[in-house]
């Protein structure tokens, strides 16, 4: 059976508005904490959204770890916010990793620093083969 998001599409629609949404209230260049607390508003107008959730990290039924994202949208997204001159290969790790360790299936990645937003979805590709679904 193949991947469908299409019932995570009116959120990461929303969630992607909201994005665009903060970078024009705020512009770039501020504290990472500004466009967190700003996205953390305006995603609560919409959905429920948790802040700073902790997900464990086990190794052999202990825990070893937490992995913390920044925001998860109605227990089905992650968003990681940054300020960065742009992504690297340790952010994309850095989301990759909270998708695994939450089991969450969809993570976006958001860069408020530019004179444009920037954004990167990804797509949990350990639990959607674990349950048997094809990406093409």
């Amino acid at each position: 059976m193949k991947w469908d998001d299409s019932k995570y599409r009116p959120i990461t629609d929303k969630i992607i508005k909201s994005f665009y949404k903060v970078h024009d209230s705020l512009g770039p260049g501020l504290l990472e904490k500004a466009y967190h607390n700003a996205l953390l508003i305006e995603l609560s107008k919409y959905f429920k959204v948790d802040s700073e959730k902790e997900f464990p990290v086990i190794y052999e039924t202990q825990e070893v770890s937490k992995y913390v994202p920044d925001l998860l949208i109605e227990h089905k997204i992650i968003v990681e916010v940054k300020v960065v001159q742009g992504f690297c290969e340790d952010h994309k790790a850095q989301i990759i990793s909270q998708l695994r360790v939450s089991k969450i299936l969809i993570g976006f990645l958001v860069n408020f620093s530019k004179k444009e937003v920037e954004f990167k979805r990804f797509d949990n590709f350990y639990e959607i083969e674990k349950n048997g679904l094809r990406l093409d």
